[in-house]
């Protein structure tokens, strides 16, 4: 709850009506935005 009030500057009401998916495509939007997305890196991509 925390994340989607604070974060994503959600009301309680939004956050108690929202599905489990909505709010991961929420701050997956939320990541890229502010430029804390992870990258997605490949085990042979990675140098030791």
């Amino acid at each position: 709850m925390y994340l989607a009030t604070n974060l994503l500057k959600m009301s309680e009401d939004e956050f108690w009506k929202s599905t489990p998916k909505k709010l991961q495509a929420l701050f997956k939007v939320y990541k890229k935005v502010n430029g804390i997305d992870d990258d997605k890196a490949y085990i042979d991509e990675i140098m030791f």
